[in-house]
């Protein structure tokens, strides 16, 4: 995916560890900033009760000071692991989304700013993965969009599942927003496109369909189909593994990677 041709497949595994490791630091910082106010910790503790402010593990001013030590120390973490721009923009759109209201404003320009927080985890971690060396191509640019566009069209449908805790904190989530049945289908109709439009994008062959394509049913069907807390949390947790099969769609279009691989270690 980089103007220099595809990655050693053995160098881009053994960085694996720094992929983790800054993913881990910048969701830190959102998570961090995301649960440390008094509302989101009584929302929280009707939806996800387990988190450590609601049940009691951490209290509010520590998350802070907490807070203000992690920003310059994984802003220093990631300048050394070679993409701290893709951190300085992620700190600016967790402000926006956090601290001005950006993930209360409204599930429209909520998804937008997720979309956009997605685009610059994808990169960064392309970025150590390969190491500067790379250069982002047209292609990478083009497919990170796309990504992008899966996020912020079925985003919502983790706001399925909170309906209750949002309800307290007057959030205009899709359900609350525009009603249940309306919601169901914004989030049924993109999944069933994107579905397609991700394996085309790459000219996959059949079987590149299938993952994508049963998976991207199954919660078709779950969320017209089938609600409740019980059920919309498990569409859930099916939209995500369904996200990590569109994110490795890559894998599939260049075999070379994996040639390469087999015939200089395996054989």
């Amino acid at each position: 995916m980089g103007d220099n041709g595809s990655p050693n497949l053995l160098h881009v595994l053994g960085r694996l560890p720094l992929v983790v490791l800054w993913n881990w630091s910048n969701l830190l910082i959102f998570d961090l900033a995301n649960q440390r106010h008094h509302e989101s910790m009584v929302e929280d503790m009707i939806n996800k009760p387990w988190r450590p402010l609601p049940s009691g593990r951490i209290g509010l001013n520590q998350t802070r000071r907490l807070l203000l030590v992690a920003l310059p120390v994984v802003l220093g973490i990631n300048y050394l692991l070679g993409a701290w721009e893709e951190t300085v923009i992620l700190f600016s759109l967790t402000w926006m989304y956090n601290d001005l209201g950006g993930g209360d404003d409204g599930f429209i320009l909520r998804n937008l700013i997720i979309a956009a927080a997605f685009s610059q985890y994808n990169k960064g971690a392309f970025r150590v993965a390969t190491q500067t060396s790379f250069d982002v191509s047209t292609t990478t640019w083009c497919w990170l969009a796309m990504t992008s566009g899966v996020i912020g069209s079925t985003m919502q449908v983790q706001d399925m599942k909170d309906q209750e805790g949002d309800r307290t904190r007057n959030r205009r989530t899709a359900p609350l927003a525009l009603g249940d049945y309306i919601a169901r289908w914004t989030i049924a109709i993109p999944t069933a496109v994107w579905s397609i439009a991700c394996p085309a994008f790459w000219n996959l062959n059949v079987l590149g369909y299938l993952l994508p394509v049963g998976v991207g049913m199954i919660i078709v069907f779950r969320i017209l189909f089938l609600s409740g807390f019980k059920a919309d949390k498990r569409t859930w947790w099916i939209w995500t593994a369904w996200t990590a099969i569109i994110w490795m769609l890559p894998l599939f279009k260049d075999s070379s990677v994996f040639n390469r691989f087999w015939n200089q270690y395996c054989i």
